[in-house]
């Protein structure tokens, strides 16, 4: 049997999951732009990963609301039936 996280929390999970997907690949892209060897990028990316995870954390907690609410009133909302929800 398998438990999983209250419906509650789902925008935090998002947030956290998606904030370090984000943060992984961006500080990795940026610093490896910026050093010139494998063994550079190993010394710096770790904690320019760590630095930057909480920032865009709070960054996704704030911005996706706001965005939800703006592609309201451009994008048509979904009727979900009980039955759709079950499957």
């Amino acid at each position: 049997m398998s438990r999983k996280i209250p419906f509650r929390y789902r925008a935090l999970v998002f947030a956290l999951v998606m904030s370090c997907n984000t943060s992984i690949i961006v500080s990795a892209v940026i610093i490896r732009m910026h050093t010139q060897n494998i063994e550079q990028f190993m010394k710096v990316w770790p904690s320019s990963f760590v630095m930057s995870w909480p920032i865009v954390f709070l960054a996704i907690l704030i911005i996706a609301p706001l965005v939800n609410k703006l592609l309201d009133k451009f994008v048509e909302r979904e009727l979900i039936t009980k039955t759709q929800l079950t499957l």
